[in-house]
């Protein structure tokens, strides 16, 4: 038979054993849900990558073609 002091002990015991459960839970599906809101982040953020890319592509074609080869020349030697 179990004392009563044992009996508090093993209540105690179970009451934190519990709670550090479910704080471990609560900490997982937090986690969790990060992970999600992440990942959906990165995805509008890829999106808004390509349209970027899309759109400069087209303003930096139409760029090299108003200059009409007259970039600056790179192979040119100094002090001449």
């Amino acid at each position: 038979m179990l004392t009563m002091e044992q009996k508090i002990i093993l209540a105690v015991a179970g009451v934190l054993s519990t709670a550090i459960i479910g704080v471990l839970v609560t900490f997982l599906y937090w986690v969790g849900n990060n992970v999600v809101d992440l990942k959906t982040d990165t995805a509008v953020i890829t999106i808004k990558v390509e349209e970027n890319h899309k759109m400069l592509s087209v303003l930096w074609d139409d760029f090299l073609e108003k200059r009409n080869g007259n970039l600056a020349r790179l192979n040119v030697k100094a002090n001449q």
